[in-house]
């Protein structure tokens, strides 16, 4: 990124990588990296874990949101644009440690929302133990693709073909 432009987001900026170290029983622990983030984010449940990817896309205003949430109150306020960008220091994903809880990383996912239409979200998640990729319509979608790499392809009925990233 060029000097000058640090608050400048685009599609392949916001990449969330999801680290995965305890799962049993459809639960999930771990953490969440982001260049946007001055340290990880640890997450202990699966809502947990998009609850605190949603906080990083509104943090960010990226992707935006096609729909805003209705409320019945005063509406809370995440900040100003112009703030955010110095709220959190801009640590290339790369640099960040591995999480040692549990004996380490089960599995990693790198996130890429592209969109938040619909009430949910499209993009494409990459599986990276494997180098897989997959594109999701939905959060939904998601989430089976996540359990499906994390269940070691366990009581499958249907698998979903994750393409080779490579290819």
């Amino acid at each position: 990124m060029e000097p000058g432009n640090e608050d400048l987001v685009t599609a392949m900026s916001i990449i969330v990588r999801a680290e995965i170290t305890n799962y049993g029983h459809g639960l999930l622990k771990g953490e969440l990296h982001s260049r946007y983030l001055e340290k990880p984010f640890e997450f202990i449940s699966l809502l947990d874990m998009i609850d605190k990817m949603e906080e990083i896309f509104d943090i960010k205003c990226f992707p935006q949101k096609f729909l805003s949430p209705r409320t019945f109150g005063v509406a809370k306020s995440v900040g100003k644009k112009s703030d955010v960008g110095r709220d959190f220091a801009m640590n290339d994903i790369n640099n960040q440690k591995k999480n040692d809880d549990s004996g380490g990383v089960k599995c990693t996912f790198e996130i890429s929302v592209r969109f938040r239409q619909n009430a949910t979200w499209q993009g494409q998640i990459l599986w990276a133990e494997k180098n897989l990729k997959q594109n999701f319509r939905s959060v939904l979608e998601m989430l089976k693709l996540m359990d499906e790499a994390l269940s070691d392809g366990d009581d499958f009925t249907h698998q979903v073909e994750w393409e080779d990233k490579n290819g």
